[in-house]
């Protein structure tokens, strides 16, 4: 008998009933979709007087939806309506948002926390992952609670202190076994930087490996030269962010010996989706948890069902994706979700506008060195060392316009406040 598991799962069961189903399998049955939007949609309303108007207009003065489809009448939900919400939360999430202006805070009660944390488990599930199996997760120095400390202190969030204190070290690393290895920035530009990182991760000899997709790649470059370090018993990586594509995938399971698993998830929304072995470059949606939509011009809309405190309802995510119900090798039908990347991330080549996911697929392949493309000015920027003959080569593996993208010499890569690297600025 797994004792930690069912330690957790008796634990969730207290606050909330069904926990230990929700964490069993990754887009569970989870009740009446309808009629728990309805309900979440009375709490945005009476919390929104601005959305309650527009809402009021859409739907004629009827409180609610008939059906689902009246849902794209109703107005999408932005990061402004998302900051009108007030009052108590057990947890207040802070996200920036790759491509987007300003942050956005997400608020979640007791049972939207539990609700989220049951989701976590059914991912981890799902990529082969059981309660106290060995996990290393890589982090962003940025990310660390010890460097956060003192700023989250000195802005009295001394709750959020303490909540971050019992994920991290009680929860985390006590119950799941899971260990934090933390990089910086160099790792996008130092081959020997990332070759550290590959040797800390591999040392811990995980199970399941979690990262940001930008920290994956930069791993794997770092073993494409011989002599690095061997992942003993890897089985799973699971990364979160811009999903990759089957050349970054193929080389993971090459170099690592594990699948790789794209998940699509946000602080605001929790975990939305998730690829199988199967699924190739598509994502199976959670749909008892999540609606996902289409929006203009290939924008994603995301409902997450759970969120009672403060709902976000047709939620304007800022990704740029697309939807279709089918079949996957893996036998399970429904909606699907192809991800490219950020809506404003994009570059227009001689074959079509491309996105991140789509750029990364057609770059990583080569033995290309980490490249940032400036769409406002028009620039490129390379690490260090690199010169016009590693521009020319990012410039033809992309198909970029002759005479566009000149090589901005010297300047030092943009990397975001969490760490983040993007190829697209």
């Amino acid at each position: 008998m797994n004792f930690r598991r069912a330690l957790v799962a008796a634990a969730g069961e207290l606050v909330l009933p069904g926990f230990k189903n929700r964490a069993a399998a990754f887009g569970a049955p989870a009740g009446d979709r309808l009629a728990r939007f309805n309900f979440l949609l009375a709490r945005a309303r009476a919390a929104l007087p601005a959305y309650d108007a527009a809402c009021a207009a859409a739907l004629g003065g009827r409180a609610g939806l008939s059906s689902f489809e009246e849902l794209p009448r109703l107005p999408a939900m932005s990061r402004e309506d998302a900051a009108g919400y007030t009052g108590g939360a057990l947890a207040r999430l802070e996200s920036g948002g790759t491509g987007c202006a300003g942050r956005v805070e997400t608020r979640l009660d007791l049972e939207a926390v539990v609700a989220r944390y049951a989701g976590l488990l059914a991912v981890l599930k799902s990529a082969g992952w059981d309660m106290g199996d060995k996990v290393a997760a890589l982090h962003p120095v940025e990310y660390g609670y010890f460097n956060n400390l003192q700023g989250m202190l000195s802005a009295g969030q001394f709750g959020k202190a303490v909540f971050e204190f019992f994920q991290q070290y009680a929860l985390y690393r006590l119950v799941h076994n899971r260990k934090n290895v933390y990089y910086d920035h160099r790792i996008f530009s130092e081959p020997g930087a990332a070759r550290r990182l590959a040797s800390a991760a591999a040392a811990e000899r995980p199970r399941l490996l979690i990262s940001r997709p930008d920290a994956l790649m930069a791993l794997l470059r770092s073993l494409r030269s011989p002599g690095g370090p061997v992942f003993r018993g890897l089985k799973a990586v699971l990364t979160v962010g811009t999903a990759l594509g089957e050349t970054v995938r193929r080389e993971a399971r090459e170099r690592l010996g594990a699948e790789v698993f794209n998940m699509y998830a946000s602080t605001e929304l929790g975990y939305a989706a998730l690829s199988c072995p199967a699924s190739g470059e598509w994502l199976h949606s959670d749909e008892e948890r999540h609606l996902l939509e289409e929006g203009p011009g290939g924008s994603l809309l995301a409902t997450d069902l759970d969120n009672k405190l403060a709902p976000l309802l047709r939620y304007q995510t800022g990704d740029a994706g697309e939807l279709a119900r089918r079949s996957c090798a893996c036998g399970r039908a429904g909606l699907q979700v192809r991800l490219k990347g950020r809506v404003k991330n994009f570059i227009e080549t001689a074959s079509g506008r491309l996105y991140e996911s789509e750029l990364i697929d057609k770059a990583f392949p080569s033995d290309l060195p980490f490249f940032q493309l400036d769409t406002a000015a028009g620039g490129l920027l390379l690490p260090p060392g690199a010169g016009e003959r590693e521009a020319a080569r990012v410039r033809e593996a992309l198909a970029l316009p002759v005479g566009g993208y000149g090589l901005r010499a010297g300047e030092s890569f943009k990397i975001s406040s969490s760490g983040k690297f993007c190829h697209i600025l």
